[in-house]
């Protein structure tokens, strides 16, 4: 068995360099489930997350700006509604409507194990139905993603073809994993 990841990041440079506020969330929204469903699948719980934004370093004749920020989460969570509204809080704390942004990234820090993680005698516990329900609603969100091929759920849809997604009109065949891919040998 794998040794669970002691944090977990998700992050991508996008296709095209972004300045709006609606393409940069986005595309955190899909890394911060992306992030979830990692979690989920060692059974853990973040109990931060750190969000990230860059500007492309290369470019030497934009203005640079690297910022990112740690939200603390009010309980440690793996629900990708919990976390995206943590990073949605984030975002709006570092975004700046002046730069054109390369790359986003979200990172689930502090990860406990689901069924030993400490609790605090000072701070208010979710309530057990409450968490229940939220992990009814994780496993079958889940459950429906694997059987039906990822992101056929998600929370707040996913647009295939946002500027922000890769290019990948250059990318490298699949000999190995997909038939679709296989060379074909003509005989004339």
């Amino acid at each position: 068995m794998d040794t669970p990841k002691k944090n977990i990041m998700t992050s991508r440079s996008f296709g095209k360099l972004t300045k709006e506020l609606f393409e940069v969330q986005e595309a955190l929204r899909v890394h911060a489930s992306r992030g979830a469903e990692k979690l989920r699948s060692q059974n853990s719980l973040a109990q931060a997350v750190l969000v990230f934004l860059r500007t492309n370093r290369f470019n030497e004749h934009q203005p640079q700006y690297y910022p990112s920020i740690v939200i603390p989460l009010l309980y440690p969570s793996n629900d990708t509604r919990q976390i995206i509204e943590a990073v949605n809080t984030g975002l709006k704390h570092i975004f700046k409507e002046d730069y054109f942004y390369h790359k986003a990234g979200v990172m689930m820090l502090d990860l406990v194990d689901k069924d030993k993680r400490q609790l605090d005698f000072f701070s208010s516990t979710e309530k057990e139905e409450t968490k229940a329900r939220s992990e009814t609603l994780m496993q079958t969100l889940d459950k429906i993603n694997k059987k039906m091929g990822r992101h056929t759920v998600s929370f707040g849809g996913i647009n295939k073809k946002a500027p922000w997604n890769l290019k990948r009109e250059f990318i490298s065949k699949r000999y190995t994993t997909r038939w679709d891919d296989l060379p074909v040998a003509k005989v004339t």
